[in-house]
């Protein structure tokens, strides 16, 4: 039947369904998930329901039955939100059409269909963890979209809340952050605050990382919320334990917010904490005052059991977090570097007798928690690469970091340890093939400002004068199979990278926030503050899908985006587009958008409290509507029209279409990957896109 299905022959396929499924209720249940995917005439939702219950009879503990029929519920209630006249809804249930089309009537009122649907997910999530990130994340934007739209809250509330009374403490830390800001809204801070007490006092070594921007906010009615969620703590855990931890955490956090505000001398490239701040260094001075647990990323990650059997959810009491690393001390000294926020390398001592660096600074210019969501989001991609064979053989997997908030604008970033900036290994190798010095970022500028054709001055006085060098720094490899693997892995990574930064729409990805891993020759990225098509925004927008300068390509090899980038791509980006994967990946993601203490698009807020919060939800919905067509393969970024054959053929995009922020025109259908992969890598590489990009960008070419 799944041979048939996946062939297109549907029709055969229901039928050996429907023929087995009258003796085998996993049969049942997949043929009514594809009835009701296929035509809402197949199976009317009177019929599906009763279909779904049966299954849920025969097999009460199977994880499957209850997730899909939730799926179903759900789907009811977009087609039935969408008959209430909402444009933004309508538009919504419009795009889940084209994957779910089941359009029936009903068999339940609203009120009752919103407490189903809840239901439903939770309880598939009491029968194993396979989806857990997709469901925990569409519990909470249902929650949200019910207090948004006052509309059945009340019930919605009521339902998550009798829920998580049977459920682990642990399955609520994986939505940590999201619970921590949505408490600021009235309609679900008792719930959301009391479920963050549960993990508090379940796990308070990690817990208390994630309340310090809470506690240490510069606003003062946060600050209000966080020490009230305190409070509740110590209701609920009278123990010694608690308040001890949160007194060592006060020390540390406060010493270090001071340290990344601390301004030292110019010159001064080298800090003694023992001189302003002898508390981090307390074991070292005699006297133990705090012990708290290292942030690393690792720690930080709940390690999601996967319960398969009925005995393995009733006597198993997981562990997701085996025994950590924790410090009593910092190292004395402290790196102080020469940029303009003077952002300091601390080390942490471990009780392993290892030491860890991290990286305490101020963002004044960006937001943190922007690095803190798309690290957490670059994991849950981590998860779904360890679930694909093919993606395991070829090593497949993204380099993450833990940000920890410590206030709005200020941070503790976990070091990648191994790593140099892009632009200076270019640097590098350009001063050892002795070819002088490059043309100064302003001499660049002012040769454009005097060009009447940026892509005649781009292409015949530009590129000539910066040839690509990047390809050389493999050949520092000790031996010929080391250089191989060394670009294999710089390959993979940079097709992984440019993918998923596609479709989140990463820009500002200039050579200092491009690292390269020194040993094995993976890419990293970091400062992600310009998400979802901001760079589309910027005086020179950015106009090309994701960085594939001629530095990128040489540094492929001989046969450049062919072979095991472009395989890489196609691999990366099929399992984006897989159907589950699209699922969580967009549930996490308008979770994410729809933060309201985070601004994601560069939109500008408006002195109206009330028209702010209707233009935030309008933009998020826009923008997880355009992170949907892209997994859909329906955005053309490709080039379209060619002027004649001795020039470059021009982009897609209209210079006035460029203004308004567009990357890209909806074309109505989606194309198959290879054809996506391959539109996205013509248009990153063309030319004429990169002449008109920011000039700075051009010493990296």
């Amino acid at each position: 039947g799944k041979l048939l299905y996946a062939r297109g022959f549907r029709h055969d396929a229901l039928q050996q369904m429907t023929q087995l499924g009258t003796r085998n209720p996993k049969a049942r249940l997949l043929g009514t998930r594809w009835a009701t995917e296929a035509s809402s005439e197949l199976l009317i939702p009177k019929v599906a329901e009763a279909q779904f219950e049966a299954v849920k009879d025969e097999m009460p503990n199977a994880e499957a039955a209850w997730f899909y029929h939730a799926s179903y519920l759900d789907q009811l209630m977009k087609e039935q939100l969408a008959s209430r006249g909402s444009t933004q809804a309508a538009e919504a249930a419009r795009l889940a059409r084209r994957t779910q089309p089941n359009a029936g009537v009903s068999p339940f009122d609203l009120k009752k269909l919103v407490a189903f649907t809840l239901r439903g997910y939770l309880q598939a999530l009491r029968r194993g963890t396979k989806r857990i990130h997709f469901i925990m994340n569409r519990v909470l934007q249902l929650a949200w979209d019910c207090c948004e739209l006052d509309w059945q809250k009340q019930e919605a509330i009521s339902e998550i809340d009798s829920q998580s009374k049977t459920m682990e403490p642990w399955m609520w830390y994986v939505v940590l952050p999201q619970l921590i800001s949505r408490v600021h809204n009235k309609d679900t801070r008792q719930l959301f605050s009391q479920l963050i007490v549960t993990v508090l006092t379940s796990y308070p070594d990690h817990t208390f990382w994630h309340m310090m921007q809470l506690l240490k906010s510069t606003n003062r009615e946060t600050r209000g919320l966080g020490m009230e969620i305190i409070g509740m703590a110590r209701k609920a855990d009278k123990s010694p334990r608690l308040h001890s931890a949160m007194h060592q955490f006060y020390v540390v956090i406060e010493d270090l917010n001071s340290l990344a505000t601390s301004n030292p001398p110019d010159g001064q490239p080298v800090m003694s904490l023992q001189r302003a701040f002898p508390r981090l260094l307390a074991a070292a001075n005699g006297r133990t005052s705090w012990r708290v647990l290292v942030p690393l990323q690792q720690q930080m990650t709940a390690l999601i059991p996967r319960m398969r059997t009925a005995q393995e959810r009733a006597s198993d009491k997981p562990n997701p977090f085996p025994e950590g690393i924790y410090a009593d001390r910092c190292a004395d000294q402290v790196e102080v570097f020469r940029t303009k926020e003077r952002p300091k390398k601390l080390t942490f001592i471990g009780s392993n007798g290892r030491n860890y660096t991290f990286l305490c600074k101020v963002e004044r210019r960006g937001d943190l928690r922007k690095d803190s969501r798309m690290m957490m989001f670059g994991g849950m991609v981590n998860q779904l690469l360890q679930q694909s064979s093919e993606a395991q053989r070829r090593n497949l997997h993204l380099v993450t970091f833990n940000v920890v908030i410590m206030q709005e604008n200020c941070g503790l970033i976990e070091w990648v340890a191994g790593t140099k900036g892009m632009r200076h290994v270019i640097d590098e190798l350009w001063k050892r093939m002795c070819r002088g010095p490059q043309q100064a970022v302003r001499e660049i500028k002012e040769i454009f400002d005097r060009s009447k054709d940026l892509f005649e001055t781009f292409t015949r006085q530009i590129l000539p004068r910066h040839p690509p060098v990047l390809h050389r720094w493999f050949a520092q490899s000790a031996d010929p199979s080391g250089w191989l693997a060394k670009r294999m892995t710089f390959s993979r990574s940079q097709a992984l990278w440019c993918m998923l930064g596609y479709i989140v729409g990463l820009g500002d990805r200039h050579g200092e926030n491009i690292l390269l891993d020194v040993e094995s020759g993976r890419m990293v990225h970091v400062d992600f503050d310009c998400l979802f098509g901001k760079g589309m925004q910027l005086e020179r927008p950015e106009n090309v899908p994701f960085r594939l300068t001629q530095n990128c390509v040489a540094a492929l090899g001989v046969t450049g985006i062919e072979g095991v980038f472009r395989k890489s791509c196609e691999l990366c980006m099929d399992l984006l587009r897989e159907k589950n994967n699209k699922q969580t990946l967009l549930s996490v993601l308008q979770v994410y958008i729809a933060d309201p203490l985070i601004e994601w698009t560069g939109r500008p807020h408006q002195k109206d409290a009330q028209h702010d919060k209707d233009v935030g939800i309008q933009q998020a919905r826009l923008t997880i509507g355009d992170v949907e067509k892209k997994l859909n393969g329906m955005v053309n970024v490709g080039r379209v029209v060619r002027l004649d054959a001795r020039r470059e053929a021009e982009s897609v995009l209209t210079p006035a279409e460029r203004g308004k922020g567009l990357l890209g025109r909806d074309r109505g259908v989606g194309l198959s990957v290879a054809g996506q992969v391959d539109e996205l890598l013509q248009a990153a590489m063309c030319k004429r896109n990169l002449s008109e990009m920011y000039v700075g960008d051009v010493q990296e070419e």
